[in-house]
């Protein structure tokens, strides 16, 4: 995220809160090399949880990271009609593709401008939340804190 403008992966984590779609694992899918996609049923059966921390953080922002994330709260699309662009006010949503090695999503040139596009997106809003300034002088925790942006992945 440092691409985004956080000053580090410190930073980024001290600012945002991580959930996730899924509070159980899926299993292997069949050829060992990654995760079985959650049934739609599993997925609405955690919803709740997801639902609830929402309602208590009231986040400014979500970072949607895959398409279950981004389906689970735009509904089903192309991830090249979403990358690069926000959603939503209040939360403003902004997808991203799932950092999986598997996807070969980001091989295509456009989709790489697409996810710099969407970094951007999400350096402009993290300024609002807490400038650079403000951000190294709260590590304390004090009362001048910013804001934390939050960011829902896929599970």
């Amino acid at each position: 995220m440092v691409r985004a403008g956080f000053e580090s992966a410190d930073e980024f984590r001290r600012l945002t809160y991580i959930a996730a779609l899924m509070r159980c694992f899926p299993g292997r899918n069949r050829a060992g090399n990654g995760d079985l996609k959650p049934p739609p049923k599993a997925v609405a059966n955690c919803s709740h949880w997801l639902d609830a921390e929402l309602r208590i953080l009231k986040p400014k922002m979500l970072i949607l990271v895959g398409q279950l994330a981004i389906a689970r709260f735009l509904g089903p699309g192309r991830l090249e009609d979403r990358v690069g662009r926000k959603f939503g006010d209040p939360p403003v949503m902004v997808p991203l593709p799932h950092p999986s090695g598997q996807s070969r999503w980001l091989n295509d040139p456009a989709n790489r401008q697409r996810l710099t596009a969407a970094l951007a997106l999400i350096g402009q809003f993290r300024l609002t939340l807490a400038p650079a300034s403000i951000s190294r002088s709260n590590s304390d925790g004090g009362p001048d804190k910013p804001h934390r942006a939050r960011r829902v992945t896929q599970g």
